[in-house]
């Protein structure tokens, strides 16, 4: 297969070469669909590149290496489309089952697209984005925060308990988001109070939970619900993932220059905690201490 011969000679081959099997690799489906000299195009090569690579891979030519590819697409969709894997027993049978529901969890978001839009507009209008949520959830109210700060959205993350709940209703202003995430454990009853707060207040507020029927749903102004009931009753959080996906892509599509500065930014600090890293022995953690103080 086409992939594990690239895997396999991947360190070896040359910078162009490297070009268009990350492209192929990472772009699959839209490869089954170009000529050599499209692809060529897309990857900024020239089409002889893109036949020596073939020929690289151990095929005659690219004619070859896209037969190939347009193969395992079509694997690839059948399997997409059939539901769980009718010869498979024990737990390959079940994880198949569980795949298929994930997909439909999943699948179901997409129509709540405008619904989507509604709240990133919101996001990307709000000085700054405080992230609401019990114990439970602030695993994933910290991966929200990561992410929205990645493309230069202000934003922080905050338990609902009654004292921290009292300290951000009180320096919250009215060009600020307050973003609920309900995973439905428990009724979320704290969350629900301090939506009702805010919107009191005249504040913006979002709400992502699992259920219309949790108090954050009824007490939010935009509220998406994503799909999450399992056999066993504790709920999933792939769909909440997803859905903070979608927000996330829609957010860089509405203001692709403050994203594009937000990594780029990132990716600059990065690199000076790597230089650090390399200034500081590791052993001497007392050291890079006193070297961010200084800074």
């Amino acid at each position: 297969m086409f992939r594990e011969r690239i895997q396999d000679i991947y360190e070896q081959l040359s910078p162009r070469f490297r070009t268009l099997a990350d492209f192929i690799l990472e772009d699959t489906l839209d490869v089954g669909f170009l000529t050599a000299t499209e692809l060529a195009r897309r990857v900024g090569v020239d089409p002889a590149t893109v036949v020596r690579f073939s020929q690289e891979l151990g095929y005659s030519g690219y004619r070859e290496l896209s037969r190939e590819i347009k193969q395992y697409i079509n694997q690839e969709l059948a399997l997409r489309y059939q539901k769980g894997a009718p010869e498979a027993e024990g737990l390959e049978g079940e994880i198949a089952l569980r795949l298929d529901e994930l997909s439909d969890r999943v699948l179901s978001l997409k129509a709540d697209s405008a619904l989507i839009g509604d709240i990133a507009e919101q996001l990307d209008q709000a000085a700054r984005v405080f992230v609401i949520s019990k114990t439970e959830g602030h695993g994933l109210a910290m991966l929200w925060v990561t992410y929205l700060t990645i493309i230069g959205i202000e934003a922080h993350a905050v338990q609902a308990d009654m004292g921290k709940s009292a300290l951000t209703l009180r320096d919250i202003h009215p060009d600020d988001v307050l973003f609920a995430i309900s995973l439905g454990l428990d009724p979320d009853i704290e969350i629900g109070h301090m939506l009702s707060a805010a919107r009191e207040q005249g504040l913006n507020t979002i709400a992502l939970t699992t259920s219309p029927t949790l108090l954050p749903a009824r007490q939010s102004a935009l509220t998406l619900t994503a799909p999450a009931k399992t056999p066993s009753g504790y709920p999933f959080f792939d769909s909440l993932v997803a859905a903070l996906s979608a927000i996330w892509q829609a957010l860089i599509v509405l203001n692709s220059e403050r994203a594009a500065k937000g990594v780029a930014n990132t990716m600059q600090a990065l690199d000076v905690l790597a230089q650090q890293q390399d200034k500081v022995p590791p052993y001497d953690i007392a050291a890079l201490q006193r070297l961010w103080k200084q800074a």
